[in-house]
């Protein structure tokens, strides 16, 4: 006899929903082969495959397409109809579909706000939780050139990054251990003014420790386990019992939710939360640099 979910995997938002949905449909499934359940269904390859993904590049069945694969797999009305209401909460649209955002920034962005803990490590820029709005406008200025994006792409960018802010100051979760690298707080992004401000909120905000954990990792700190990746941010979904990595490049962004891969980058996180300063020694290497853009 099947399990049904628990009340935890019940989501909060289309992302979890979509992630949720996508891990029951691989669990059904459980050792029948691929193929013979596309041709039981009448469907392709490719669209199960899409099913079971939660990621960027997954697909919310249709309806009449998630009835035929429940009935294959002798699913009961009881999980059918929980099955069903997932489908139905993958499908709402999150707030940011409004904007010109990639899949993978969406998905993000609901994992995000429906995390209970998020660990993140950069070492070129402040995190854009903790982003001053013209600092955030500076940074998306510089990058999208490549894109050749308008000022009216780049101001949309801009208040999705404040939209995510005001969302997170709105929750008590999820809380935030952030470390970054001193080359962040050093580098000039918009001008003097916008770093003594920029530096001014992240001080403020290094008070919040119910909300953030903040540490910069010092140049002095020399070599460290981070050295080979700019940045990266482990997600901890208590509700519904996910843990993914984000991994963010120039060309490309990956969700890496293996065992393994979240292991590996745990044990990054914690190697580096013992090289980086504490937070008041981080407040104080902070005040200091602010001086200099006096």
């Amino acid at each position: 006899m099947l399990a049904l979910m628990s009340d935890r995997d019940t989501p909060t938002g289309p992302t979890v929903a979509r992630w949720i949905l996508a891990r029951e449909l691989r669990r059904l499934r459980g050792d029948r082969s691929f193929n013979a359940v596309v041709r039981a269904i009448r469907s392709q390859p490719s669209s199960l495959s899409r099913w079971e993904s939660g990621r960027a590049d997954g697909q919310v069945p249709g309806v009449h397409s998630l009835e035929r694969l429940l009935a294959h797999y002798e699913v009961g009305p009881e999980e059918t109809a929980r099955i069903m209401e997932l489908r139905e909460i993958a499908k709402t649209p999150g707030w940011w579909q409004d904007h010109d955002v990639e899949r993978h920034y969406g998905t993000f962005i609901g994992l995000e706000e429906a995390a209970s803990e998020m660990s993140t490590f950069e070492t070129q820029l402040i995190p854009g939780l903790l982003q001053t709005e013209d600092y955030a406008r500076s940074v998306i200025r510089a990058v999208r050139v490549a894109d050749r994006a308008s000022a009216k792409d780049v101001e949309d960018l801009v208040q999705v990054r404040m939209r995510r802010q005001e969302a997170w100051h709105e929750r008590t979760t999820p809380h935030l251990w952030a470390i970054i690298g001193e080359a962040a707080v050093r580098q000039q992004v918009g001008g003097a003014t916008t770093m003594r401000r920029q530096l001014d909120q992240l001080l403020d905000l290094s008070e919040q420790q119910e909300r953030l954990t903040l540490q910069v990792l010092p140049f002095s700190a020399g070599s460290h386990s981070g050295m080979e990746m700019a940045c990266f941010t482990v997600l901890d979904v208590e509700e519904a019992g996910l843990t993914s990595v984000f991994v963010e490049g120039p060309t490309a962004q990956l969700f890496l939710d293996s065992q393994s891969d979240v292991q590996h980058h745990r044990r990054i996180f914690a190697h580096l939360q013992k090289a980086a300063l504490n937070t008041p020694d981080s407040q104080t290497l902070m005040d200091r640099i602010k001086e200099g853009f006096e």
